[in-house]
């Protein structure tokens, strides 16, 4: 026991954590948050989404299948977060014609989006800190899509931004015997109707025990269903998360964080 509370004190400065770690933006898990990451602040990682964490399109070929996707994120200032992330999915093989090739369907394609995050109010003694972002923003701009989508290769539905939602949110962080509670409040919206079961207000809550701050214990509501999980910096540079959607499906990652500033 003593080696591990050991391990637990040394394995990281005492920095916050803030990491919707399957965008590589800051946040909850699946819900977004007002927190920022410090000013020069970038992230280089890759997370594994069960088939229960994804849009009910786009990532169905056959079926609903698990897939991983990664990312680059940066703070370039202490109010602005831009992220790029990229999503497998499932395609045949296709050949410098367009012709599809014979074959079992894999993880061949990606989805790619960008994310942005402004916070115009910081949190203070007072009042929470505001932000409001999207992830997707720009894409297709019709409901129909521009035909692209419909590659039988990529199982294309004519919808493209699987993952375009827009939202404002809301943090507050209370300190109670060296320990902090924060309490995360959002209102989201997607785009895509085959996503609207994560529409309206979303919300959370994250602990980190005194005994180790690099260490935050998270349980959000996602406007369908609870997740719960962890997420913990090591080593300065080493982030981890942890969560089962719905308390029963396992979602997780790895990155590596580091300040050029």
């Amino acid at each position: 026991m003593l080696m591990i509370l050991s391990f637990l004190f040394l394995a990281g400065s005492i920095k916050q954590i803030h990491a919707q770690q399957y965008t590589g933006m800051s946040g909850l898990i699946h819900v977004p948050s007002a927190d920022m990451d410090k000013a020069g602040e970038i992230r280089i990682g890759a997370h594994f989404l069960n088939k229960n964490f994804t849009p009910d399109r786009g990532f169905n070929y056959g079926g609903k299948y698990n897939t991983l996707s990664h990312y680059l994120s940066i703070t370039p200032f202490s109010w602005m977060e831009i992220g790029y992330t990229c999503t497998l999915q499932k395609g045949k093989a296709i050949n410098i014609d367009g012709q599809v090739l014979e074959g079992a369907p894999r993880l061949r394609f990606k989805d790619r989006y960008f994310s942005i995050k402004i916070q115009p109010l910081k949190e203070n003694k007072w009042w929470p800190s505001i932000a409001i972002g999207s992830n997707d923003p720009y894409g297709t701009s019709s409901r129909t899509g521009t035909g692209k989508e419909n590659d039988k290769t990529v199982n294309g539905d004519g919808l493209s931004q699987y993952f375009c939602n827009f939202y404002i949110a809301a943090t507050k962080h209370f300190s109670l015997q060296n320990q902090v509670v924060g309490i995360h409040l959002a209102y989201r919206t997607w785009k895509r109707s085959y996503n609207s079961k994560w529409n309206g207000p979303v919300g959370g809550i994250t602990f980190q025990p005194s005994f180790q701050k690099n260490l935050r214990l998270i349980a959000e509501y996602t406007g369908n269903e609870v997740n719960v999980g962890f997420d913990w910096k090591l080593w300065k540079h080493l982030l981890l998360q942890s969560s089962l959607q719905d308390g029963r499906y396992f979602t997780g990652g790895i990155c590596f964080c580091m300040n050029l500033l």
